[in-house]
Formats: structure tokens, C-alpha cells, sequence
């Protein structure tokens, strides 16, 4: 699997003491860019003890919630600065405070556009929300649990991680969206990451299967909830990963594998890699050299070749447009892509034998998703498993959004959340 950049990292800025309580609160408001407007809510708290603010934003269309902005920045009493770094681009929000109001604009890379917000109350949630901590081995693993406020015997589900170093916001907005829905939800810091202890980069399949298994054995001791009714949720690495941590334990009701890899480990690497580097080569001999030095750089990865030739073609082509260097050497790249290079996703579907639910974008550019879907179905099935459900969505990507029209910003498959949602209200 390809190790994702980070979304954002933590960050806030110090702010003078006046004007603390006028930016601090609770608000709502909209985004706008080329004609297009986005639903935004925002969270802002001031620390009297550091002097410095934390913000976070929530938005249905992106499908986030609690996402911290890195950078927070209240000059004199009303010139506020927000920054929001994501794996592509920075946003930088320049506004001004005027009593219960917050406007200003909105300067990005990918178009400059406006913000409005306004003050509103605090809504209570509707559902409750613990840090929970559970041990898996030597590691220590940090969470917070989504409980529904009302009930017993509730069903729930556990969120595995994608790649990289992915914290617990990762699948807030989902989880919060199975809470608000009587399901609870157990999110948690990948070892390393945020306050899990261990390190993710040194973390064998093994290991993660291992956090995962020790999460659902966690959500089975809480007393609200039916330890006969714990489910898995798995995106891209995690989906890929779900149905080893099914065989980890018994405990398993459900899967929900989510562009989950069915082909090999290395013919998806490939199949991700060079979807990322096609655009950028002009001509037919350019795609032929970037299909060459991928194909090198996977066989060094997964397999274990020499990297002579890897680095001879690294030195040739590091001119092209589409050109990226290889991980350097302290990469967890290196470590993990052998290990997932043994790793055989469909033997471990194969011991699957509870529901299964596999969704997946048909443009998806990581993972091959029509075969995908295939080849697992066909595993279950083969193996005696009836209750395989798979949806997938048109038009929609790795994360089940649509292209983004001239604002930028995506549009979720229509049926998607819903689509998700029935199949789990069906096994309530």
C-alpha cells in the first residue's frame, strides 16, 4: 500500500488576550469559490494558560468532522488568521471579527473564494463521546468511543487504518454518523500516532491485525453494548487488513471492507503508482520510460531486486514531468512493502464467515475496483459465505466522491453513506 501524507498536523498560534471571548465559540457559516457554497461549521477555543487558540472545522459535503485547522492567529481585537494544510494544497483564511460575525477571504491554490460565519449556540450532541485506552501486546492504543445516548445491547463497530500515520479524526465523521444512527463506534490512534503508544513504521501486519482485534475485545467489556453485535470497518489498507483481523477474532459480526485490495499486493501497487504518473508524460516513449521505472521501483520494494537498475533509471528520467525520487532509505516503504508483498488478501476472505459488505468507487485510481470486488466475492462464496453484498459507485474515486466542479471541492456518491447505513440497519 502507498503511505499517504498526513492530513494535517496541530499547530496553533498565540493570540493576545483581548478579544479571547468574541472568537472563541461555536459557529456556522458557508464556504464559497467560483459560484459553489459549502456548509461549514467551526469549533475555536482559547487555552488562557498558553495564550494560544485551537479551531477545528466539520463540513457534511467533505465528509469530516473535528479537523484541525494548523495555524490560529487573533491580531489586536478582530483580524483573525486560519490555516488549513492538507496533502495538496494550503488554505489560508484572512478574516475579520464584527461582533457575533466572522467574514473574510478564503486564498487557496486551487481558487480564491470567500467565508461567512456566525455565531450560534452549542448543540448538544446526540451521543456521548469517552477517551478510551486498551492495550494490544506492549502497545497502549488511545481512542474515543461514540456512544449512542440512549439504549442497550447496541450494536458497534470498530475502525481500522488506513495507510500511514493516521489518526483517530480519520473516521470521525462516519463514526458520529453511526452514533447519531444507535451504533456505537470505537475510533482509535494508530500505534505511534497521536496518544498510542509503538510505531506503526515498525508494525508488522501482524501487529495492526492484532490493534484491531484488541479494539474489538475492548467494545465487547462496555456494558451498553452486545459483544455478540461488533462489526469492522476497513478503508483502502484497512479494508485490505479486515479480514485478517476477522480470523484474529471470534468476536467479529460483520465486515464492511471498503476499497478493499482483491489483486495481488504488488499489481495494485502498480495499478495506484502509475494512475499518479500517466498524466504528467507527454508521449508514448515517456509512458513507456514511467511504466519502466515503476515497475523497477515496485520489484526493488516488494520483492527485494537489486537497485541498480532502479537507480540507474532514477538518474535518467529525473527530468520528466511525471518523475518522483524513491522513498529514501529510512522510508517505511522499505519495511512494508515486502511484508505486503506476502500477504494474501483473498486466503484470508476465504475464512470469512460473517456478513460482508465490500463498496467501492468504479474510478477509483488505488485500487482496481471492479476485480477487486470480483475476486473477493468469489472467495466468500466459494468458501460457503451467502451474505456478500457489494456496491459500487459510479463516477466516484478511492474516497466515494464525485469530480469536483470549478470550486474544487468534491461531491459525495449519492449513494454512498445510504448505501452503507441500510446494509448496517438490515443486521441490527
Amino acid at each position: 500500500m502507498r503511505l499517504p501524507v498526513a492530513l494535517v498536523t496541530l499547530c496553533i498560534a498565540a493570540s493576545p488576550a483581548r478579544g479571547q471571548e468574541r472568537l472563541s465559540g461555536s459557529w456556522q457559516g458557508y464556504w464559497s469559490r467560483a459560484g459553489d457554497s459549502m456548509f461549514v461549521t467551526l469549533n475555536a477555543q482559547h487555552d488562557a494558560r498558553t495564550g494560544r487558540y485551537a479551531a477545528t472545522f466539520a463540513a457534511d459535503r467533505l465528509r469530516v468532522s473535528g479537523i484541525p485547522f494548523n495555524e490560529v492567529r487573533l491580531q489586536g481585537c478582530c483580524d483573525v488568521t486560519m490555516i488549513l494544510r492538507g496533502d495538496r494544497t494550503t488554505a489560508v483564511f484572512i478574516g475579520r471579527l464584527e461582533r457575533d460575525s466572522l467574514t473574510g477571504a478564503l486564498q487557496e491554490s486551487t481558487g480564491d473564494g470567500r467565508f461567512a460565519y456566525s455565531r450560534t449556540l452549542p448543540a448538544a450532541p446526540p451521543f456521548e463521546e469517552r477517551d478510551v485506552t486498551f492495550a494490544s501486546g506492549p502497545v497502549t492504543l488511545a481512542g474515543t468511543l461514540l456512544l449512542p445516548r440512549t439504549g442497550n445491547s447496541l450494536p458497534a463497530v470498530v475502525f481500522l487504518h488506513g495507510s500511514g500515520a493516521e489518526g483517530r479524526w480519520a473516521s470521525r465523521y462516519l463514526a458520529a454518523q453511526l452514533a447519531n444512527r444507535g451504533i456505537a463506534a470505537l475510533i482509535f490512534d494508530k500505534r505511534g500516532v497521536g496518544s498510542s503508544t509503538g510505531d506503526w513504521r515498525l508494525a508488522t501486519l501482524e501487529d495492526l491485525a492484532a490493534d484491531g482485534a484488541a479494539a474489538v475485545a475492548r467494545l465487547g467489556r462496555e456494558l451498553r453494548i452486545d459483544p455478540r453485535r461488533i462489526g469492522l470497518h476497513g478503508h483502502s489498507q484497512g479494508g485490505t487488513l479486515a479480514p485478517l483481523v476477522a480470523a484474529r477474532s471470534s468476536s467479529v459480526a460483520f465486515v464492511i471492507g471498503s476499497a478493499a485490495a482483491g489483486l495481488p499486493t504488488d499489481s495494485t501497487e502498480l495499478f495506484s503508482i502509475l494512475n499518479s504518473v500517466y498524466p504528467g508524460a507527454s508521449s508514448a516513449e515517456d509512458s513507456a520510460n514511467a511504466n519502466a521505472y515503476v515497475n523497477e521501483l515496485v520489484a526493488v520494494a516488494y520483492h527485494g531486486r537489486p537497485r541498480a537498475r532502479l537507480d540507474s533509471l532514477a538518474t535518467a528520467l529525473r527530468n520528466r514531468p511525471w518523475f518522483f525520487a524513491p522513498p529514501p532509505p529510512d522510508n517505511a516503504y522499505w519495511f512494508f512493502s515486502p511484508m505486503f508483498a506476502r500477504y494474501r488478501a483473498l486466503e484470508w476472505w476465504s475464512r470469512v464467515r460473517v456478513p460482508v459488505l465490500l463498496i467501492y468507487g468504479a474510478d477509483d485510481q488505488r485500487v482496481p475496483a471492479a476485480q477487486s470486488a470480483e475476486r473477493i466475492a468469489a472467495a466468500l462464496r466459494s468458501a460457503g459465505n451467502g451474505d456478500v453484498t457489494v456496491q459500487i459507485h459510479p463516477r466516484a474515486d478511492h474516497t466515494f466522491r464525485l469530480p469536483p466542479g470549478p470550486s474544487g471541492w468534491p461531491v459525495s456518491a449519492p449513494d454512498y453513506l445510504s448505501g452503507l447505513l441500510d446494509w448496517l440497519a438490515k443486521r441490527r
